[in-house]
């Protein structure tokens, strides 16, 4: 009688087990349905306004085009684009491919300045921005917040302590504490910094090049501007000098990775983070235990140990040697306190920002916030800065003109002797010598132009809409949407820029009323635009200064395709997802 007791106990539970798993699942799946319902209404809204609306068909298809429409959203269309290029390709390319196939992809055969793209379930729902006054009306008047997806991608390296995802207070409070070590004025005491390790970047395509007018091996570029960039980011922000892998006495990390043939731990184990991240922030499967993808998030989370191990030491040992009142007392580079990095200064506010927040205020949530922002800094700052440099590079191949106008700014500038120890006496003697380079800066900017690095995406709110130039009686509504700038398109508009496709870096430097002069000030967005504009702006542009000095007089450099394909027996990939490989040789 016991016996029949438990069995029917075992059978009840394991009932009431499987009627809580399938109510579970069928809201799981109510709560799916409902919030694809919802995705795809959006987008019937926008047709029911009047708001022309991405297709999939031509429009003798269009009836059935809806009809399939309603369940799949635009997938399909984001499949023909990952089709339609090689496989790693990025979604940071999307825009300027609707516009070059805006012929078969919208009803009238041009793409508007808003594009709705509904891509549930597979991310966010976007709001493309491919027009530049558009593109000033969500990102200055108003600023809208950053959406989740940068927050998504972000979190699993900081843990959601850093400005470049943060909104509200978070944002306002670390944008603050970090403004002064980004500042120009604060840039030019660092030119003798940046210069050091420019000067080792110029010495390495020496030792790269051909003798004798002769043209050297072929070499990747990209992989020697990251080390460069890496340098200059963590000896700028965080005090670390290339000299040795070892400790200091003074808590400095010493990088030294344009010369080492391992790169030191700080930068592999980002790297390695990074690719990880990448992996599983496409993989929409859950992270269930002991799958790939768990493996993946606990390698991360690794990663981000390892990186902490090295920065908690170096910030608190900083923070003891401020109450000791002997931060770089002994360090040669800081005797010049107006040479401080930026984590030092951010530390000197660290005291009055604790004792602004009264009892409770947490040393240690702000030292997790100051990690945080300075992996962001490290991350944002390097590959973005090292392929700029690169894409310099092949703008300068392709236009020889401007690289003689380039030449002759130096000369006139600096002097004619191109002389390395020399031309960096003359620059640590005058640093404002950097800011009087006006060709230079176009050559740079031009080249951002055409090749931009990153963009930026706001959450879409009821109050923001949209009015591109030319639709001025269409509004454009947002909330709801990942608001994204198209910014690969907007800097080829010709309604803003006169013979867009051609490399002009005097477009920068005519007078107001030019033919060549843009349009619209704010169409040029390479660092964002409003006040969440990328605060590393005046580092990456004193640096890519700095590499043009000390390389367009000394080398020619060129790309070298078919040596590569001849070496390794393989054809190149494409090159709109490739960086320029290099075989530089002295000029003459």
């Amino acid at each position: 009688m016991l016996l029949d007791l438990k069995s029917n106990q075992a059978g009840v539970t394991t009932g009431l087990a499987v009627r809580v798993v399938a109510v579970t699942l069928a809201a799981l799946l109510v709560r799916f349905l409902y919030t694809g319902y919802q995705s795809r209404a959006k987008v019937r809204k926008l047709a029911a306004q009047g708001i022309v609306s991405l297709t999939m068909m031509m429009m003798a298809e269009m009836d059935l085009w809806k009809e399939k429409h309603r369940w799949t959203g635009h997938i399909k269309i984001l499949f023909e684009f990952r089709n339609s290029h090689p496989s790693d390709v990025s979604f940071y390319r999307f825009p300027q491919w609707l516009k070059a196939t805006q012929g078969r992809h919208f009803p009238d055969g041009k793409v508007p300045g808003v594009v709705y793209v509904d891509l549930w379930p597979l991310t966010y729902s976007y709001a493309f921005v491919l027009d530049g006054e558009a593109g000033t009306q969500f990102t200055m008047s108003p600023s809208l917040d950053k959406h989740a997806v940068v927050g998504d991608y972000l979190r699993l390296m900081t843990h959601g302590h850093d400005l470049f995802a943060g909104n509200g207070q978070l944002w306002k409070k670390w944008r603050t504490r970090l403004n002064p070590g980004f500042s120009s004025r604060h840039m030019a005491t660092m030119i003798p910094d940046i210069l050091d390790e420019v000067i080792i970047f110029a010495d390495i395509l020496k030792a790269k090049a051909g003798v004798d007018g002769a043209w050297g091996d072929v070499f990747e570029m990209e992989p020697k501007a990251i080390n460069l960039t890496f340098n200059v980011i963590t000896r700028t922000v965080m005090c670390c000098y290339s000299l040795t892998w070892s400790w200091t006495a003074y808590s400095d990390i010493a990088m030294n990775d344009q010369k080492a043939e391992k790169g030191h731990p700080i930068k592999t184990s980002m790297i390695e983070q990074i690719e990880l991240i990448n992996k599983v922030f496409v993989n929409p499967l859950p992270a269930l235990p002991f799958t790939p993808k768990a493996r993946q998030l606990k390698a991360i989370e690794g990663y981000n140990d390892a990186v902490r191990d090295i920065l908690q030491p170096l910030i608190e040992t900083k923070i003891t040697e401020r109450a000791e009142g002997s931060e770089g007392s002994n360090n040669k580079k800081n005797k010049d306190t107006k040479r401080q990095t930026s984590l030092c200064m951010a530390l000197q506010t660290m005291d009055r920002d604790l004792e602004k927040e009264g009892p409770g205020a947490d040393q240690a949530a702000y030292i997790d916030q100051l990690i945080g922002n300075l992996k962001i800094m490290m991350f944002a700052g390097h590959d973005t800065t090292a392929i700029t440099i690169c894409m310099m590079f092949k703008c300068l191949q392709d236009n020889p003109r401007c690289l003689e106008a380039l030449r002759a700014e130096h000369d006139a500038v600096l002097g004619p002797d191109t002389d390395v120890d020399k031309v960096a006496d003359t620059i640590k003697a005058s640093p404002h010598l950097i800011h009087s380079l006006p060709y230079t800066l176009a050559v740079i900017k031009e080249t951002l132009r055409l090749y931009p690095i990153a963009s930026t995406v706001r959450q879409g709110t009821n109050e923001c809409f949209l009015r591109p130039r030319g639709e001025e009686t269409t509004q454009y509504p947002t909330a709801g949407w990942a608001v994204w700038s198209g910014i690969t398109v907007i800097h080829k508009d010709p309604e803003y820029w006169p013979r867009p496709d051609e490399f002009l870096p005097e477009r920068w430097t005519v007078e107001a009323g030019h033919p060549l002069h843009p349009v619209l000030k704010h169409a040029w967005q390479a660092f964002s635009i409003g006040p969440r504009n990328c605060i590393g702006m005046e580092l990456a542009l004193t640096e890519l200064k700095l590499v043009s000095v000390f390389t367009a007089r000394t080398f020619e450099i060129r790309e070298a395709w078919d040596e590569w394909d001849k070496e390794r027996q393989v054809p190149s990939p494409p090159l709109f997802v490739v960086f320029p490989l290099v075989s530089p040789s002295f000029a003459n």
